[in-house]
């Protein structure tokens, strides 16, 4: 995986990002329209690049706004064949640029009718698996991780604080309150329809397996948490969303704020409490331990560099 990256620039800055992008071991091709643009008034680079060059190529444009607007798109490539450089293909990073997983993050959490359709439904699937039995409920819970989106927003909140952007992190906290919110409520009614249809006894909660893991968790259900909060970042950072599955499934997110409208739901308080307390438990992992794997990687990945947006 390598990146195609199209640029426009002002006429006035054109001459001195060639000079430094002719130059670089990092871009396998470079081809220049002047005047291509017309929206902004410009001329349009497109290159072909290595993505361990990513940030210092990006770097050198930025620096191009200075003479006036740019725009950057950046398109991830399958293959790319330059001759006399496939050694350099070959052993080419696997990282994902700033802009890039900034934007899977953002349009993966954020407010729509969508995301609050699918946080209801996997809190609807998770409450209906947690009153199932053993392996019904396995692939309930699955199912309702996978469905719902409630990683994204989490790990979207964890950036926006380390980037300590106001208006970011406004916004994701937003989603955060308002997706768990209809996590939970859409959990809650699907207890009361269960309970209508008698498929919710009185008893069914206090011996479902799935809910005493996600009540009372215990040291390898919290290494669990851990490792599928750190492996979601890595993964959303690296070019690996196909395997994402695998760290929502390892999180409690979806269950525990299931739990949280079950047990309003229900009257009882000790469910809803211990649902919000694993919810709680499992954003502070993301946050934390999502936010140490962004700020590793910027160190050592990006050298500090910032996004473009």
């Amino acid at each position: 995986m390598h990146h195609q990256i199209d640029v426009t620039v002002p006429a006035a800055a054109t001459d001195e990002v060639l000079g430094e992008l002719e130059d670089h071991d990092g871009v396998l091709a470079l081809t220049l329209q002047r005047g291509g643009s017309l929206k902004p008034a410009g001329d349009v680079l497109s290159l072909h690049v290595l993505n361990r060059s990513i940030d210092s190529v990006l770097s050198t444009v930025d620096r191009a706004r200075e003479h006036g607007p740019v725009t950057v798109a950046t398109v991830r490539t399958e293959s790319v064949v330059a001759t006399g450089a496939q050694e350099a293909i070959e052993d080419d990073a696997d990282e994902s640029p700033w802009e890039e997983f900034e934007r899977t993050l953002r349009h993966h959490g954020r407010m729509s009718v969508n995301y609050l359709v699918l946080m209801a439904l996997g809190g609807a699937i998770a409450v209906a698996g947690l009153l199932s039995p053993p392996v019904p409920q396995a692939l309930a819970l699955a199912a309702s991780a996978i469905i719902a989106p409630a990683f994204e927003p989490v790990a979207k909140l964890g950036l926006a604080l380390i980037r300590t952007d106001l208006y970011r992190i406004r916004r994701a906290l937003v989603s955060v309150l308002v997706g768990y919110a209809i996590l939970a409520a859409a959990g809650g009614v699907a207890f009361l329809v269960l309970r209508a249809l008698g498929l919710a006894k009185p008893g069914v909660l206090a011996s479902s397996e799935g809910v005493h893991m996600v009540m009372d968790p215990t040291a390898a259900d919290w290494l669990v948490g851990a490792g599928g909060a750190l492996a979601g970042l890595v993964i959303i950072t690296s070019f690996r969303e196909a395997v994402l599955a695998g760290a929502l499934i390892a999180l409690a997110l979806v269950p525990a704020a299931g739990l949280v409208g079950v047990g309003l739901a229900a009257g009882d308080l000790e469910v809803a409490l211990g649902g919000l307390k694993r919810a709680a438990a499992d954003i502070g992992l993301v946050v934390v331990l999502g936010g140490a794997v962004v700020l590793v990687k910027d160190r050592l990945q990006h050298h500090g560099r910032r996004p473009l947006a």
